[in-house]
């Protein structure tokens, strides 16, 4: 029985190869799309997983209360991880890590500036899971000065050499021991490191504080099997207050295993990254569908062409139940072709795709039994919704009025087929619209003003204690070289201002107001190099001694310049003369600054304050003119050479660093985007092939109108008709659809386009405009034909 109905689809397949093509290419292309968001949703899905011990393992993240409301960090003070572990008993283990810094590195000659270095405590191996090729982790336990590598860095580092044992200078400041090599962290890891030394090593060298208050690292900790966590974020939160008992900090653990696609920070949760994964999951379900709806519109079009095969099968005994099993594996057997296809596309693709998606999915997922058992279920599943109408349709035929031929051509199937050719175009034009709006934000926020002035303006970050100790002396070097405009420094970089405290007091502040206030240390000249505009009173300047802050630890005083946002918070007025008592320092407002972006646009300006104090500044700020800019950054880098020549001349433009930030939205908006197409293109192919055998069934009738005097125009307007009608009610059902979820992704900018209600229109246009000209070849094909040639028959 099998192999008859086998026999009976492949020489359907045969007899109609163009609409056979149309409904592989549709699957084919529709699955392709849904196994590389499989892929992709997969490789997310599958962060952190490979870490044994994940079950147990937790991050630990503070809650801090403000004026705005609860303000969810994942940083903790640096002596807490050890204090925790010592008294809370469901804790086996804790380790700190640093964030990830930039390290410059030397061996022999060579000098490399690695951005993957992290400072971590040698617990966090004992937690962690990682494979050691060379090596013994228990060194690094017992060595201070001592350094993990990579397999990729140890490589880069040392080529052929046995790199156990070797000696490497880290920042022209001290030297390391390599203890271990171990094999790459994962592409799919929340802490992708490449080379680590000992945390405790930063209080001899680099950021330390034993202020509990100071939230500067991230901790983790391995809780016993079936921990209460609620008992567990309580006892965090007590051992903190033991230390810093005016601390209003509650703390609490974050399992591990949902970083990636869960974790949040700031005053809001907008759900991570998982949103993204239903976002995609929704796409790939529409793509899909689209083709599936190719289908079922083909196949209970061209009905009537089987009805009388299916009408001599129930004449000679055939039941219902065998013709749907029929039909149900005509398509099932259609859609596991389409897979094979379809896994020929995804392997042309895959690598394209890792490139935009910013992924590294290897063609060794395809090998893992889960996922081929996935990708079955997927095919059989597709066949199975692709094949339900068309089986319980044509099953239904009686075969006395097929055979009598009084079954109407596709008469029962017409208004479902309307309803699915809506359907589909209602998809895309969801998407299109989707496209356009996503495009519209993120040119928004690439070309909305910052408040300064980011093009032309480079910096340079002094690294190093040997090279920070040089600050005034390499930035007024480099400052004076010819080419340059103006010149400052700071301590963040220009644009990116992320560190803040609580604390700030002011004269007629409420006691109970609590405000987190983003702070940086700034240079004179600071206000013209950047091109930020004042509102209110002066920048800091060298004629005042009040706005250098002393470098003795004796004197707390100075001056504050605020931001327009930070004078609102005050009270407004003039601000200028006003007391600010801040980060330890009893000081005075000069100055009101208009307010600037320096955090991405998705969140609203937070209330700043500047003060200028050098030993914190790392950052030099250079200007330079639009003209010559490389004859300007040699003759720079041969000023570099000259004051700092252990250390490579390593700069950032300001605005490519801007850019960067928005790199994840480019990434979603890209594959949006191309996924949209996709689905342009399965509709048009299921409108070509519709619209092709509605003229095919029509022939007669457009010969006899032909030959009574209709002209070409009017017929091929009288066969577009239906399709542009159709399309037209797309339109009214995908706005609103379109117009409810581009509204709710826009919520998440704080600063956003106006809705633009003329991308409906024209999303509606374009699908009305591609129907047409799918629809209109055919239907001017049909016009043109001889019309003798149509109705000879008759």
């Amino acid at each position: 029985m099998f192999s008859h109905f086998l026999k009976i689809a492949l020489r359907n397949l045969n007899k109609q190869r163009t609409y056979s093509f149309i409904n592989i290419a549709g699957l084919a292309i529709g699955m392709a799309c849904s196994i590389l968001i499989m892929l992709w949703i997969n490789d997310e899905l599958s962060f952190d997983q490979y870490h044994e011990k994940i079950d147990n393992l937790y991050r630990v993240e503070q809650n801090q209360f403000y004026a705005e409301g609860k303000f969810h960090v994942f940083v903790t003070p640096y002596p807490s991880a050890p204090v925790w572990k010592s008294e809370i008993p469901e804790i086996v283990e804790a380790a700190r890590t640093s964030w990830p810094t930039e390290i410059l590195f030397r061996y022999n000659d060579n000098s490399f500036l690695e951005p993957k270095h992290y400072f971590i405590d040698p617990e966090y191996f004992d937690m962690f899971t990682v494979e050691v090729l060379q090596g013994n982790l228990n060194d690094y336990n017992k060595n201070l000065y001592s350094i993990i590598l990579t397999e990729k860095i140890a490589d880069k580092f040392f080529a052929n050499e046995n790199p156990i044992g070797k000696t490497i200078t880290v920042n022209n400041e001290y030297d390391v021991s390599v203890v271990a090599v171990i094999k790459d962290i994962p592409a799919n890891s929340s802490n992708r490191f490449e080379t680590a030394i000992p945390f405790n090593l930063q209080e001899k060298h680099g950021r330390w504080s034993e202020h509990w208050g100071s939230n500067s690292i991230r901790s983790y900790v391995q809780l016993v099997p079936n921990a209460s966590i609620s008992e567990v974020n309580k006892k965090l939160t007590e051992v903190v207050k033991k230390n810093d008992p005016e601390t209003t900090r509650e703390f609490e653990v974050f399992p591990y295993k949902d970083i990636h696609l869960k974790a949040y920070g700031g005053f809001k949760d907008t759900g991570g990254r998982m949103k993204n994964l239903y976002i995609f999951g929704i796409i790939a379900a529409f793509v899909l569908l689209i083709a599936c709806i190719n289908f079922m519109n083909l196949s209970t079009a061209k009905s009537a062409n089987r009805a009388k095969e299916i009408g001599m099968r129930k004449v000679i005994g055939a039941n219902r139940n065998g013709v749907i099993r029929q039909f149900y594996g005509e398509s099932i057997l259609m859609a596991f072709i389409g897979l094979a296809f379809a896994l020929v596309l995804v392997s042309i693709l895959l690598n394209p795709f890792n490139e935009l998606a910013g992924k590294e999915i290897s063609f060794d997922v395809f090998m893992k039994t889960e996922f081929i058992i996935a990708l079955f279920a997927i095919t059989f599943f597709t066949g199975f919704i692709a094949g339900t109408y068309p089986a319980i349709f044509l099953s239904k035929f009686v075969p006395v009025k097929v055979l009598k031929g009084e079954l109407k051509s596709g008469a029962k199937s017409s208004i479902f087929r309307r309803v699915l050719v809506v359907s589909q175009f209602a998809i895309s034009i969801v998407l299109i619209v989707g496209t356009i709006i996503i495009f519209k934000q993120l040119d928004y926020m690439r070309n909305k003003s910052l408040g300064f002035d980011k093009e032309q303006m480079l910096s340079i970050y002094l690294r190093g204690d040997d090279l920070q100790s040089k600050y005034e002396n390499v930035k007024n070097v480099l400052g004076n070289t010819h080419g340059v405009i103006s010149f400052s420094g700071s301590q963040s970089e220009p644009g990116s201002i992320n560190s803040n405290s609580g604390g700030a007091d002011w004269d007629g502040k409420d006691p109970e107001l609590k405000v987190l206030v983003s702070n940086t240390s700034i240079d004179f000249d600071y206000i013209e190099t950047m091109k930020i505009e004042m509102v209110e009173g002066r920048s800091f300047s060298k004629e005042f001694g009040g706005d250098l802050l002393s470098e003795d630890d004796s004197v707390d005083y100075g001056n504050f310049l605020i931001n327009e946002e930070m004078a609102r918070i005050m009270g407004g007025g003039s601000m200028v003369g006003k007391r600010l008592d801040f980060v330890g320092v009893k000081g005075t407002i000069v100055g009101v600054m208009k307010d600037f972006h320096f955090t991405k646009l998705n969140l609203a300006i937070p209330p700043l304050a500047l003060y200028v104090y050098k030993p914190y500044n790392r950052n030099v700020i250079l200007r330079i003119s639009p003209e010559n800019i490389p004859q300007t950054m040699d003759a720079l880098e041969g000023k570099w050479a000259e004051i700092a020549p252990n250390h490579p001349f390593n700069y950032k433009f300001v605005d490519e660093e801007y850019d960067k930030l928005y790199k994840s939205e480019e990434r979603m908006f890209d594959l949006i985007k191309y996924f949209s197409v996709l689905a342009i293109v399965i509709a048009c192919l299921g409108l070509f092939g519709l619209s092709s055998f509605t003229a095919e069934q029509k022939k007669k009738e457009l010969g006899i109108r032909k030959v009574l005097g209709a002209t070409e125009a009017n017929l091929t307007l009288m066969l577009c008709k239906e399709f542009f009608y159709l399309v037209l009610v797309s339109n009214l059902i995908a706005w609103p659809l379109a117009y409810y979820i581009t509204t709710k992704w826009l919520q998440n900018f704080a600063y956003k386009i106006t809705m633009p209600y003329e991308v409906f229109v024209l999303s509606g246009l374009l699908a009305i405009i591609v129907a047409t000209l799918t629809v209109g070849y055919q239907a001017l094909k049909a016009a043109l034909s001889n019309p003798i040639e149509s109705i000879k028959y008759e």
